[in-house]
């Protein structure tokens, strides 16, 4: 059963990210801080080897807010079993590993326990929503980017606010971290919001192809090009199965298809710069391409084609980009003028 947005907030005392990995130690990061002295306790979950780096000394949050986490302010844990007592369980892990989650989430999860969904694309709330009918699954969705800048330092390198959708367990937790360094935004329906992210993230293949940095790649237009040819592609399939999104970011996605044809010279010095991209951010699926880890295309631009399956048309440059990550087995830098013709464009 859902919970309705009026009546009394529930009480969040402990909260637990579970899969925590860049972006679970930074959110949980900056919410321990938060919450430093009350009666509200972070406990993160995830591979002891992310936590080796930080568990005798501190953990530096940076991009937007500079926080220092000191040692034992986060419960640090390798055990999905500690989330049982949990009051709200934050789901925060590639979705690759959303298998493994559902399996743990049936063993130890309290039926009455909020679960909140923080991984990219659609069909990973769709799909806890599917196999765990009675429980209350919650969509969030997150806007920038966290990279590892050491093994106890972890530096945001996009901006933008974590997205939840508007529940009284919800409300509960955007009062609790307002002042904090990842405050939440609560919206009626995420699905706009999630739809216009998956268009920011259709760049994900072709940064992780290019093989140089996100904002190197968007510095130039002949990548730019092929992005814009992409995401024209994807609009198209929104119109044609009656897709409702909203913009997520400081450009609009249906104007930005146009302004990334821009010339460099003004594109970087105006656009780009909006952007907030650090010169060195790669996106994740670039940084699982060159660890040789699996990736997450299938709920990004695989999305995209299965909406155009669904609707009856084509969608040739995201099948393609598909393709040609499912079919990598290490990094790669390929330039503008070979991923185009590569795609076909």
């Amino acid at each position: 059963m859902r919970e309705k947005h009026h009546g009394r907030s529930r009480k969040m005392t402990k909260i637990v990210i579970f899969g925590a990995g860049a972006i679970g130690c930074y959110v949980g990061g900056h919410w321990a801080a938060a919450t430093m002295g009350t009666e509200t306790s972070i406990t993160l979950i995830g591979r002891g080897r992310t936590f080796d780096g930080f568990r005798n000394e501190k953990l530096r949050l940076s991009g937007g807010r500079t926080v220092e986490v000191k040692p034992g302010l986060v419960n640090l844990s390798t055990q999905a079993s500690d989330f049982s007592s949990a009051d709200m369980i934050i789901l925060a892990m590639k979705s690759t590993a959303l298998p493994d989650a559902i399996a743990e989430l049936e063993r130890h999860a309290a039926p009455e326990t909020p679960i909140v969904s923080l991984l990219n694309g659609i069909e990973p709330a769709r799909r806890l929503k599917a196999v765990f009918p009675e429980r209350q699954i919650i969509a969030g969705m997150v806007p920038f980017n966290v990279v590892w800048q050491s093994k106890a330092h972890l530096h945001r390198s996009s901006a933008g606010s974590l997205a939840l959708e508007q529940t009284v367990a919800t409300q509960a937790l955007a009062d609790k971290f307002e002042a904090s360094g990842v405050p939440i935004t609560l919206h009626d329906d995420l699905a706009p919001v999630q739809h216009g992210k998956l268009l920011l993230n259709l760049a994900n293949p072709i940064n992780a192809l290019s093989g140089i940095s996100l904002h190197k790649m968007l510095s130039q237009r002949a990548y730019r090009e092929i992005y814009s040819a992409v995401l024209t592609e994807a609009l198209q399939v929104y119109d044609a199965a009656g897709i409702t999104w909203q913009k997520v970011g400081p450009i609009s996605p249906k104007l930005g298809q146009r302004l990334l044809r821009l010339p460099d010279w003004l594109f970087n010095a105006t656009l780009l710069k909006l952007q907030k991209i650090d010169r060195d951010s790669m996106t994740s699926m670039a940084s699982d391409v060159a660890a040789c880890r699996e990736t997450e295309i299938d709920m990004l631009n695989g999305e995209i084609v299965r909406m155009a399956r669904e609707a009856g048309i084509g969608t040739p440059l995201n099948a393609r980009l598909v393709d040609m990550i499912h079919a990598l087995d290490g990094p790669v830098t390929m330039s503008a003028r070979e991923l185009r013709q590569r795609i076909g464009l």
